[in-house]
């Protein structure tokens, strides 16, 4: 009887899809797959296991489902909550419902709270004794998922739901039973989860600040502390239902288009996605190209900024074989996957050579000053008029701040930034540079031409000795 969850996460995302293999009798269940699923076919392949069952835990609002692709790769199975409300063919589940996993189950709990459908799913050993859970957003590592994705009416309502399923179904688990959340660190889907990819039902008796709540107004408070969320959240809960359009395992790889090509696209309103790493934006850039890097979340950023319907070109570095207008495979891969997480499928191609191609037309290329806080501070010492803006969320900079900063969130910069000076430089900071460099990119297209960007931000300015400067 052997059995073994391999997690397999979505940094950008913050989450991970868990696969629940059971060896003796070659089969394997998926939970919560994201949308390139070409990732579980290969876990699958090299176990010599069959997926027999795509199982949801609820409708998501963060990514695109990948259950559809892995019914039409693998002829999964699959299963989801009986009032998800999807309009497409689906195995209808409720509470206590069991599927097979060979001689083990997966006993499914009604858990809502995070949105009105969640369930969860109890592995049960072929003695009948739970033994992990897969929480979905019912639980995670030292909180639970946001309960407001519906609006400021029924949040209220749904963090009360939460409450009852944490105290009647999931902390009356045993303390041994291990959780495999699918929302963690990172995710918009709540504030405070610690970054391990698990926890136990006793650890999170102890330790989860909503276990802990005295009242019912305590929990429904400590719920509701997740910041904002990336506007494309409005979109995907219907695209979910609805089914978005099967890619295959693997987003297709876009294709490389020469300079009169983009241009052309840019012509019909195309953005100019440059995931190149921060610094090399900084140092030379095309104009009014998003600083979007692909070591960081691309998907989130463009959610939070564009609409799906807008045609995407990725600048990435050239290739590390120098092959002439080649580009860097691994960076046009990584945008392009992160972008179909989310339902963004124009990504219409990559500018062949990158950035060079573009000097060697003699077209002209921006670059950003970056300096370091310390700098910053002995500038702003020397009286040099020189706003600093924080690219922060409000409550990080409410938490602490730049003395004299101005706040505001990279993802507010395109409607409010009216009131800034124009005709001098603007220091962009955030914690430490990605958001600075994305944040600098908003005020050019916005712009703002003088451009300077803190590269060790607030951490580095919380370290200095201003006792002792």
């Amino acid at each position: 009887m052997r059995i073994e969850v391999r997690s397999l996460r979505s940094a950008e995302l913050g989450n991970a899809a868990h696969v629940v293999i059971e060896r003796d009798s070659g089969v394997a269940v998926v939970v919560d797959p994201v949308r390139d699923v070409g990732q579980y076919l290969d876990v699958a392949t090299g176990e010599s296991v069959e997926l027999t069952w795509a199982l949801e835990t609820h409708v998501h609002n963060d990514f695109v489902s990948g259950a559809r692709e892995l019914v039409a790769s693998a002829g999964a199975r699959l299963g989801a909550s009986g009032a998800a409300g999807l309009r497409y063919p689906y195995e209808r589940l409720g509470d206590g419902d069991e599927i097979e996993v060979g001689s083990w189950r997966l006993r499914v709990l009604g858990t809502p709270g995070h949105t009105p459908e969640h369930v969860a799913y109890v592995l049960v050993d072929p003695a009948g004794e739970p033994q992990a859970l897969f929480s979905g957003g019912a639980l995670m590592v030292g909180t639970a998922a946001r309960t407001d994705l519906f609006g400021p009416a029924l949040s209220w309502r749904f963090a009360h739901d939460l409450e009852r399923t944490l105290k009647e179904k999931i902390l009356e688990l045993p303390d041994h039973v291990v959780v495999y959340p699918t929302h963690g660190g990172g995710s918009f889907c709540a504030a405070g989860a610690g970054t391990e990819m698990t926890t136990t039902i006793g650890a999170e008796r102890a330790a989860n600040p909503l276990a802990s709540a005295r009242s019912s107004r305590q929990f429904v408070i400590r719920a509701l502390t997740a910041g904002t969320y990336p506007s494309y959240y409005a979109r995907m809960r219907s695209l979910n239902q609805a089914g978005a359009p099967l890619l295959g395992p693997r987003p297709p790889v876009p294709p490389p288009l020469d300079l009169g090509e983009v241009d052309t696209w840019l012509a019909q309103g195309a953005l100019m996605v440059d995931v190149r790493p921060a610094a090399a934006f900084r140092a030379g850039h095309i104009p009014k190209s998003l600083a979007a890097g692909a070591d960081g979340n691309v998907a989130g950023w463009v959610g939070w900024l564009v609409g799906p319907e807008r045609p995407l070109v990725l600048v990435a570095d050239a290739a590390a074989s120098g092959d002439v207008g080649a580009a860097d495979a691994d960076q046009v891969a990584e945008a392009t996957r992160q972008l179909a997480r989310i339902g963004y499928d124009r990504v219409v191609g990559f500018l062949e050579g990158g950035v060079e191609t573009w000097r060697a037309a003699g077209r002209e290329l921006v670059s950003y000053e970056t300096i370091s806080v310390a700098y910053l501070a002995e500038r702003l010492d020397a009286d040099e008029l020189l706003p600093v803006v924080d690219v922060r969320e409000a409550a990080e900079w409410h938490a602490a701040h730049v003395p004299g900063s101005v706040n505001i969130p990279a993802h507010d910069i395109p409607v409010a930034n009216a009131d800034l000076p124009r005709g001098m430089a603007l220091a962009v900071h955030c914690g430490h540079d990605y958001r600075a460099t994305l944040g600098a990119s908003l005020f050019e297209r916005a712009g703002h031409s003088q451009l300077i960007v803190v590269d060790d931000g607030w951490e580095g300015w919380a370290a200095l000795d201003h006792d002792n400067p």
